[in-house]
């Protein structure tokens, strides 16, 4: 029988092979017909590049799980001496390199536009690097003009959410910037803007800013005060920070003002509404508005999760209808203007999420948005005449002055 086209194309290559290995040269010591026999190296098994990308609810430990499997302790450990949790944000991508075994070698995580974190393992562990890429910076001066809201104004003049977050942070003891905000309100602004590669990262210091609310003027200039501690000023040299803040949310709505007799919409019943309610999503920070010390984080009837705070000069503040606590909020912890002490929610006797806020002084309730607060301690008498010397400076920036070029913080 004759073989197949197909068995003679295989018994050709054999033949091939076989030629290749066997002695052709009948040297001496050689027998006719011999093999030499050909050492063939293994073939590493191929591992390709791993990623995973952080999705809500993700960790530093199920990250760990997912890539390094039965060694993901020793990655979990490595990782969290290494990066902040809070980090940790939905989109963050790592890139993984398994070896031969299949065991995770190598780890790279773009924390930030400027910051790379490279882990890897070696004889003593794993070990890590961080390659930091140079930050540039620009002062610029910002203009915009109040159409719709704070966020809109500022992106029509070219600037990004988080400059107006900083503007509604300097003047939150003068402007309410959902209660107080008006078309035509606006604002000027001298900033440090940071760029990565070219690209934008983030604003540093905010220098000087100035915002028109209804017509009146609130000017802010950085300057240090004699510890050393950066603050805001107005031109005079007051400080723009008080004793109280006009609001415990940055932004919000208020839905029911202070009222000595008002429906309330569960009893359905006519009585006294000692505080103001802020209608916010679940979830929304609530901020101490005055320095102090808790004095009750607990369940309190029908106001549900509640956060009392004690200030000087008499002064109380209360937090109701929270959907939880700041963390190491409890009772007898110092706090400071501005910590987050808790979360809007809508515990207790509630239709609905909100923060009903309440000030009491020197044991009378009183209406949170009627508070007339002081300025904290002013800028000491040798230190006031250098800052007014500053100011006049930087005064021509917010007028129409532009700052030097290539200047940097």
């Amino acid at each position: 029988m004759r073989p197949s086209g197909r068995a003679v194309l295989a018994l050709v290559a054999l033949t091939a092979a076989g030629a290749a290995a066997i002695g052709c040269g009948g040297g001496a010591g050689e027998s006719e017909g011999a093999t030499v026999p050909v050492e063939v190296a293994p073939v590493a098994a191929y591992h390709p590049p791993v990623r995973d990308i952080v999705g809500p609810g993700d960790t530093i430990e199920t990250l760990s799980r997912r890539l390094a499997g039965g060694d993901w302790v020793v990655w979990r450990d490595a990782l969290a001496d290494e990066m902040d949790p809070r980090t940790l944000l939905p989109g963050t991508v790592f890139d993984g390199v398994r070896g031969p075994g299949g065991r995770l070698e190598r780890l790279r995580i773009d924390l930030d536009r400027r910051t790379e974190l490279e882990l890897e393992t070696g004889p003593d562990g794993i070990v890590s690097r961080r390659i930091e890429r140079e930050i540039t910076s620009e002062v610029l001066r910002l203009e915009g003009v109040v159409t719709s809201s704070l966020f809109g104004a500022v992106a029509e003049a070219g600037g990004r959410p988080a400059l107006a977050v900083a503007l509604a942070e300097i003047f939150r003891w003068d402007v309410d910037f959902l209660r107080d905000l008006r078309k035509g309100d606006h604002f000027v602004v001298i900033v440090d803007e940071q760029r990565v590669d070219g690209e934008f990262f983030r604003y540093g210091t905010v220098f000087a800013a100035r915002f028109v609310n209804r017509g009146r003027a609130f000017n802010a200039v950085i300057y240090p005060d004699a510890k050393g501690r950066l603050g805001y000023y107005d031109l005079e040299g007051t400080p723009l920070r008080k004793m109280f803040l006009r609001s415990p949310l940055a932004f919000s709505r208020v839905t029911s003002r202070f009222s000595m007799s008002r429906m309330h919409p569960v009893l359905g019943r006519r009585m006294p509404h000692y505080g103001v309610d802020y209608g916010a999503p679940v979830g929304t920070p609530v901020q101490v508005t005055a320095d102090g010390v808790v004095t009750l984080a607990g369940r309190n009837g029908g106001g549900g999760n509640t956060v009392r705070v004690r200030h000087a000069n008499g002064y109380e503040t209360n937090y109701l209808h929270l959907s939880r606590y700041g963390p190491g909020i409890r009772s007898g912890v110092r706090v400071s203007q501005g910590q987050v002490i808790g979360y809007v929610g809508s515990t207790g006797l509630s239709t609905g999420p909100h923060l009903d806020y309440r000030v009491r002084h020197n044991g009378s309730w009183i209406n949170p948005l009627a508070i007339s607060s002081p300025p904290v301690e002013p800028l000491e008498a040798d230190r006031l005449e250098r800052f007014l010397g500053h100011a006049l400076a930087v005064t021509d920036l917010l007028d129409g002055g532009e700052p030097p070029v290539g200047a940097r913080c």
